[in-house]
């Protein structure tokens, strides 16, 4: 499957439980080392993988 790079970005605002959030956070900034941007590309990462599995 191929994913298409959008230049622009969206802004949203979600509401998730607060135990997924920091357990997510802990293992995304391990891996993003808090590098500029580490949650949003993490979430980005998050949701590719998710459309990938969906999709099929």
């Amino acid at each position: 499957m191929q994913f298409i790079c959008m230049t622009r970005n969206r802004r949203v605002t979600i509401s998730i439980n607060n135990d997924i959030d920091l357990n997510f956070r802990r293992l995304a900034s391990s891996k993003m080392l808090f590098k500029t941007g580490w949650y949003s590309k993490a979430i980005e990462e998050a949701m590719l993988l998710w459309i990938e599995k969906e999709g099929k």
